[in-house]
């Protein structure tokens, strides 16, 4: 596990310093080494090609897993991030073909077989990765990402220089890119509470898509990808356990300390249950508990660890604690993200605690059916359609009553803004998952946004729809989850919050192998709309307390609901209301309309969030903000009128 960075750039232009200032930017990626290498390409058009590392060591702590790692015979150089956890095999078929290492580390197998077959050795890495690859003879340069998007990898391209790091901020530490503020991803912000890629907060700087590879050559570049997204063939049935007993033995392979996320519910409580079967005594797990009982789940994972003979630690934290971590944490961030405090303070405790690896049940909900979009899409899908053949009078009538419906006390808030605002030609999914609507985000931001139809992210959600066209109508939400909400919220989260504490996070149940599985199997065989993830309780119910699969789904949150209306109240209102970057008068209606009991507390959050980050990182943007209301102020006082000429008040 490391954060990688470089550049290629004409000669000049950039150098060392810049490298450095990105490393140093993401040290804590990466605190056990680093280094940096340099080429230079012939031709025409010479360049500098610069390559650099932080690493994590997980595997092979020696110095031979030093990176950037270089293959002294061919020239040709890897910087690597992440895991290849079936790499054991891929190297025993390496040396099979006469392939001779000097580590025992994954980043050299990972070297040695993209030297061999390119591409389709990557389409073989099972794991979580993101690399740069340097091909000394081609004078070329890749880069790639996981099939889920598991590991980041960001980069920037103004047409002659090509740059690429883990982390956005590293980015605008070098000087690389101009801290500018993105709207079309402000936009995608309000919309899902995390932007979606290939945006990012930042213009200029752009995520590579999962399972896409970038190849530079001789000053430009291609994007195309590389992993297939979903099986070809469907099948009538597979073995969950013994998947997942397979890949859960992988991923418990470290020479680091390693623990286990649990929180008591199906997905962690599996995960635990194999990694104690399959890694035996001495296994570890850690849960966050609140005083709250209404939010906490500690009782639920002291009984599965119980159960299942762990080790167990709670963090216990109390809303006196959470405004120095809110604060922390926020700075940490590398994008801007509504949830992620809770894997914040987690990591936080497991690194403090002496573990450098921890394992999660991140993405059983996604490919196996655990939210409520599984149920509710198909019956919105349905509503929308009666509307889409209603008369435009009663499509009219509707959004006029919604308003005042969406301010009844307990109303479904997302039935009325569907009324209100829904163009009834968006997959009902992605209505779903909306906490503001397109006419709500322009209002919070002073007209800014605009061109809807011709956002970037909005093409990269039609993108996946048409991806998933021939699944059947539950297994499309399955592959809208996981390309949406865990890529760009959980994912991300996870891997910022995690690394921000030097701490490496491992996701058994985001694997490519698996993924295939389970996608191969029709929605009705996996039990989605109807028993939530039917398939983890037919191969674990007998294993586990029947309370894990009984009780009521509560998810990995902090209590900010209360923690809003209480110890974080005067903060997160004075920046709503502040006019620090949102219009005052909507964001002071969303601030009430939340303390009221109509809107939920992820709408003003998401709000505070953006606003400090910003303020953080992309102060410019407070500044324009400001200026820009002064500019309005005094369009008023002096009757200035955009047509003419002004006279004074």
């Amino acid at each position: 596990m490391c954060g990688i960075a470089g550049f290629c750039a004409p000669r000049g232009r950039f150098g060392d310093n810049n490298l450095q200032t990105m490393l140093r930017a993401i040290h804590h990626r990466g605190p056990d080494d680093g280094g940096t290498h340099v080429t230079m390409t012939a031709g025409q058009r010479p360049h500098s090609v610069w390559m650099g590392s932080r690493r994590l060591a997980i595997q092979d702590l020696s110095s031979a897993g030093h990176q950037p790692m270089i293959d002294v015979p061919s020239g040709d150089v890897i910087s690597f991030n992440g895991e290849i956890y079936n790499f054991p095999e891929l190297r025993d078929s390496l040396e099979k073909g006469d392939c001779q290492f000097r580590s025992l580390c994954d980043t050299e197998v990972a070297l040695q077989s993209w030297r061999r077959a390119g591409l389709e050795a990557v389409r073989q890495w099972r794991g979580m990765f993101s690399a740069a690859l340097w091909n000394q003879r081609k004078e070329e340069l890749w880069l790639v990402r996981d099939d889920w998007g598991i590991k980041p990898l960001y980069y920037s391209w103004d047409g002659d220089t090509l740059a690429f790091c883990s982390e956005v901020r590293a980015l605008l530490a070098a000087g690389i890119v101009a801290p500018k503020l993105e709207w079309r991803a402000v936009e995608d912000y309000l919309r899902f509470g995390a932007v979606q890629d290939p945006l990012t907060i930042v213009e200029g700087i752009y995520a590579l898509l999962p399972g896409h590879a970038l190849r530079w050559s001789n000053g430009q570049i291609e994007i195309q990808r590389f992993a297939k997204p979903l099986p070809e063939a469907p099948i009538e049935s597979t073995d969950v356990e013994t998947e997942l007993r397979e890949i859960v033995r992988q991923q418990l392979v470290s020479d680091v300390p390693v623990t286990v996320f649990l929180s008591g519910g199906v997905d962690s409580s599996i995960v635990s249950l194999l990694a104690r079967q399959e890694g035996g005594q001495g296994v570890n797990t850690m849960s966050v508990v609140f005083d709250e009982a209404k939010y906490t789940e500690g009782p639920y994972a002291r009984r599965v660890a119980k159960h299942i003979g762990t080790e167990h630690h709670e963090v216990l934290l109390r809303p006196h604690d959470l405004r120095a971590k809110v604060s922390e944490a926020i700075k940490r961030m590398d994008q801007p993200t509504s949830d992620g405090i809770n894997s914040y303070i987690i990591s936080q405790a497991a690194r403090q605690a002496g573990f450098t690896v921890a394992l999660t049940g991140l993405g059983g909900d996604e490919f196996f059916g655990g939210y409520e979009t599984f149920r509710r899409t198909p019956r919105l899908a349905n509503l929308l359609e009666w509307c889409r053949k209603a008369p435009a009078a009663a499509r009219a009538a509707g959004r006029i009553v919604a308003p005042g419906f969406a301010r009844m006390r307990g109303a479904p808030r997302k039935f009325s803004q569907y009324l209100r605002y829904a163009t009834f030609e968006e997959h009902p999914f992605f209505l779903q998952r909306t906490l503001f609507f397109p006419p709500e985000i322009r209002r919070l931001c002073w007209g800014r946004p605009s061109q809807l139809a011709q956002r970037v992210a909005e093409a990269r959600l039609l993108e996946i729809v048409e991806e998933a066209a021939a699944l059947d109508e539950l297994n499309q939400v399955s592959y809208f989850e996981a390309r949406t909400y865990m890529a760009n919220t959980l994912l991300r989260d996870g891997d910022q919050m995690s690394m921000a504490h030097s701490l490496e996070l491992r996701v058994p149940l985001v694997d490519q192998k698996l993924a295939a599985s389970v996608f191969a199997l029709t929605g009705k065989n996996k039990g989605l709309g109807k028993e939530p993830k039917m398939l983890l309780r037919k191969a674990f119910e007998r294993q586990l307390p029947k309370e894990v699969f009984d009780r009521k789904k509560m998810g990995f949150t902090l209590p900010f609901d209360l923690w809003l209306r209480t110890s974080l109240k005067q903060e997160v209102q004075s920046t709503l209301v502040s006019g620090m970057l949102w219009e005052p008068e909507p964001a002071s209606a969303v601030w009430e309309e939340f303390q009221d009991g109509v809107l939920d507390w992820s709408r003003p959050w998401s709000l505070y969030v953006l606003s400090r980050w910003v303020a953080q990182y992309i102060p410019t943007a407070v500044e324009n903000r400001c200026s820009a209301e002064l500019s309005q102020a005094t369009r008023r006082v002096l009757r200035l009128d955009a047509a003419g000429p002004f006279t004074p008040a």
